[in-house]
């Protein structure tokens, strides 16, 4: 039993479980590029959806600068601090506007979600002839210039995406202990650093307003 609990900590076992025959591996890689293409997907809609959400609130701060200004409201800076701000607005929304145009997430995604769709067909269809075959290298070559044209037809995954779907695919990775959360923890690292700057940038804004109307004083000591 101590051996066993060894082994799962330190995922001594092999941490992708072998396939017997070409035919299995095969199998095994659709799976696998199909899972992939799909995380990918996914996170390509999370960026695009934050992207937008980013430009939106960068876009609100924007309009909301010039607007309390003209209201009477007292406020702690200067007019010369709220033009500067409003700049580095109107700079960070156009910025933001640009990427999204040119990194294409939805295209993207879409394209990407395709190819998972048209790998799990493949999949389904490979399981139907061997069933109806009875030797699979009668298939083999066949099915693996499908699953190569594909593949090659659409933009590749990212390790992270790669590293997601070893931790779900648990009857094809056996992936255990110490090392599962050594992938994992790398995993999310990767994942929340996409969002580290847009999130920072909202942030700022947050607090530059509520500082600009009295409610804290994060940055008033230094912009005053």
């Amino acid at each position: 039993m101590l051996l066993a609990f060894w082994g799962w900590l330190f995922s001594s076992l092999n941490k992708e479980r072998p396939s017997k025959t070409p035919i299995e591996r095969l199998e095994l890689s659709i799976r696998v590029t199909a899972k992939c293409r799909y995380n990918a997907a996914a996170r390509l809609d999370w960026q695009s959806k934050f992207s937008f959400f980013t430009t939106t609130f960068l876009s609100l701060g924007l309009v909301l600068i010039p607007l309390l200004q003209n209201s009477g409201v007292r406020l702690v800076y200067s007019p010369s601090v709220l033009n500067m701000m409003s700049i580095f607005l109107a700079v960070a929304v156009l910025v933001y506007s640009i990427v999204i145009a040119t990194a294409r997430y939805d295209v993207r995604s879409e394209n990407l979600t395709d190819c998972g769709n048209k790998l799990k067909e493949l999949n389904r269809s490979l399981a139907r002839d061997r069933a109806r075959v009875s030797d699979d290298s009668e298939i083999l070559d066949a099915y693996q210039q499908r699953y190569s044209d594909i593949v090659t037809d659409t933009e590749n995954h990212s390790r992270d995406d790669y590293a997601f779907a070893m931790l779900e695919m648990r009857r094809d990775y056996n992936l255990t202990g110490l090392s599962r959360a050594r992938v994992r923890f790398e995993t999310l690292v990767q994942y929340v650093s996409r969002y580290v700057v847009p999130s920072s940038m909202i942030l700022i804004e947050m607090l530059f307003i509520f500082d600009m109307i009295g409610f804290t004083s994060f940055f008033s000591p230094y912009l005053s």
